[in-house]
C-alpha cells in the first residue's frame, strides 16, 4: 500500500478545490427565491395580520444568500424591509431578464407602494396608541394591510416566474406549522377587533 507523497503536485493545478465544488453543487439546488402559491400567500398574510410578511422577506433573502453566497443578513432585511423592498424586486427583475422570461410588472412601483403603505400603517398604529383619531386611525392601520399585501403578492408572482413555477404549485398546501401561525394570527385578529370597541383611554 503506497502512502501519498506530501510533496507531490496535484494532477490538475487548475482544478478548483473539492470543497469549493461541493459548495457550488449545494448552492445550485437552493431555490433562487421563495416560492409560494398565491392563495396560500394571501391566507397566511392576512390570516396573521401581516406578520407573515416578516417570514416572507426572510425566506427570499435567505434563498438569495444561500444561492449566491452573499454576505447579507436575512433577519435584519426582514425586520427593516422598507429599506430592502426595492433591492429584492430588482433582484427578481434581474433574474427574469437573465432567463429571458417576459413578465410585465413594475418592480419599483410595487416596492414603493409597499414602503408607503407600511409607513402609513405604522403611523396610524402609533396615533392609535396615543389615542389620537381613534377608532379611525385603528381602522386605517388595518386597511393599510391591503396595499401592503397586494404589493408583496405582485413580487411573489414575479419570483414564482423566475423559479419556473408560475403557479407556485411547489408550495401550495398549508402545513401544520402554517395552521399554528393561523391560530396565533386568529388570536391577534380577535385582539385587534376588540381594540376597535374600546378606546385607548379605557384600556389604560
Amino acid at each position: 500500500m503506497h502512502e501519498a507523497d506530501p510533496n507531490a503536485f496535484p494532477e490538475n493545478l487548475y482544478a478548483p478545490p473539492k470543497a469549493v465544488v461541493a459548495d457550488q453543487a449545494r448552492a445550485s439546488v437552493v431555490p433562487e427565491f421563495y416560492v409560494v402559491e398565491s392563495g396560500k400567500f394571501l391566507i397566511l398574510f392576512f390570516g396573521t395580520l401581516g406578520f407573515y410578511g416578516l417570514y416572507w422577506f426572510w425566506k427570499h433573502w435567505a434563498s438569495q444568500r444561500d444561492r449566491h453566497r452573499l454576505d447579507v443578513w436575512p433577519v435584519p432585511r426582514a425586520i427593516f424591509s422598507i429599506f430592502f423592498a426595492h433591492a429584492l424586486n430588482r433582484r427578481i427583475t434581474q433574474r427574469l431578464a437573465q432567463r429571458e422570461i417576459a413578465y410585465a410588472w413594475s418592480p419599483g412601483g410595487w416596492a414603493t407602494l409597499y414602503v408607503v403603505a407600511t409607513i402609513l400603517s405604522r403611523i396610524f398604529d402609533r396615533l392609535t396608541i396615543l389615542g389620537i383619531g381613534w377608532p379611525t386611525t385603528d381602522i386605517l392601520a388595518l386597511a393599510a394591510m391591503v396595499p401592503v399585501g397586494v404589493s408583496l403578492l405582485q413580487a411573489q408572482h414575479a419570483a414564482n416566474m423566475a423559479c419556473d413555477d408560475p403557479e407556485g404549485s411547489g408550495n401550495e398546501r398549508l402545513t401544520a406549522a402554517n395552521y399554528v401561525w393561523l391560530l396565533v394570527g386568529g388570536l391577534v385578529w380577535v385582539l385587534a377587533l376588540f381594540g376597535l370597541t374600546i378606546s385607548p383611554e379605557e384600556m389604560t
